[in-house]
């Protein structure tokens, strides 16, 4: 809980990925905390509802955490709201409709298959992921951290689905075990340059080959400018690969590790540098027309982006050119 507080609320320069994982870890608080009460003492009806209701919700979150660990570009919180919605009407009719025995005999079956369905679906979409993880082949601090969680919470999930047909301390006993393996390996495997300046963080990562990054880059540079394909607002990462003919895995090393963007500035610096051209040659276009006519799916987002790489508003830059 303590974690999960300070991933939430305290720690400084929190990423996305660092709210899943608080959030994550307050399901699981949730959940064992239930069982342990239930172990060590007799729980009501309505705390051993709460524990498997937070169960379900792990799933869910689990998936958002490995895409924001592995592909923080592809990562759309609002087309998952929608199943968040789902599971929640579902627990709300379920809590209304059915006493404590249908829940452990039956909803609570249904519970740790929904939990199942979502953990399979992370491994059939990170396949390629797991597989180089298993082969020993290099992969960035981030895509390990997103399988050893991973890894963990089928382990941890394994454990309850155990203590169904056992005893119920298994679970905890799983959570508390894996928890601290998984944490201790993250701890010692952190990339030591972090704490060391930007430039040199630069030139210590294992970047790709020069020969290979000068022709993917020159690939890469020419769907760019000359094909102008940072116009399609629903371009993404994958898509762009598949273009390049190379993996998304690849392409992602390629503009972290050589060109120290990820995927979402280095699309936005080609954006905003063509809406910058336009707002001085187009004085008649409007900011709202730029904004679409560059990429973006909003006039907001083109402002944060604008302002973000410019230190100022396209109003302002149109006036001071």
């Amino acid at each position: 809980m303590l974690l999960a507080i300070y991933l939430l609320i305290v720690k400084p320069n929190r990423r996305l990925d660092d709210y899943f994982l608080g959030i994550l870890l307050f399901y699981l608080v949730i959940r064992v905390g239930v069982s342990c009460f239930h172990f060590f003492g007799q729980a009501p009806h309505e705390l051993i509802k709460l524990g498997l209701m937070a169960n379900l919700f792990i799933g869910p979150v689990v998936l958002l955490l490995m895409r924001a660990l592995i592909n923080p570009d592809k990562v759309i919180i609002n087309r998952s709201l929608w199943q968040f919605g789902l599971l929640s009407f579902g627990l709300v009719l379920s809590w209304v409709l059915f006493d404590l025995p249908t829940w452990n005999w039956k909803i609570r079956y249904i519970i740790h298959f929904v939990l199942t369905v979502y953990l399979i679906q992370v491994a059939f979409i990170w396949r390629r992921e797991f597989g180089y993880f298993f082969s020993s082949k290099g992969l960035t601090f981030n895509v390990r951290k997103a399988i050893i969680i991973y890894l963990a919470i089928v382990l941890i999930c394994f454990g309850f689905a155990v203590s169904l047909f056992s005893s119920y301390i298994v679970g905890p006993l799983s959570f508390s075990i894996i928890f601290y393996l998984a944490m201790g390996y993250l701890l010692s495997n952190s990339p030591k340059e972090l704490d060391t300046p930007k430039k040199k963080r630069y030139f210590s990562r294992k970047q790709v080959a020069p020969q290979e990054f000068n022709d993917i880059n020159q690939k890469l540079t020419q769907l760019m400018e000359i094909d102008n394909i940072y116009r399609d607002p629903d371009l993404k990462l994958e898509a762009l690969a598949t273009q390049l003919a190379i993996s998304r895995h690849l392409l992602s090393k390629i503009l972290n590790d050589n060109l120290d963007v990820n995927f979402h500035q280095y699309i936005n610096n080609y954006r905003i540098r063509e809406a910058c051209r336009i707002l001085r040659e187009n004085k008649h276009y409007s900011i709202e027309a730029i904004a679409y006519e560059v990429g973006f799916h909003s006039r907001s987002s083109f402002f944060t982006a604008f302002k973000k790489l410019k230190g100022t508003t396209p109003s302002k830059y149109r006036q001071e050119g």
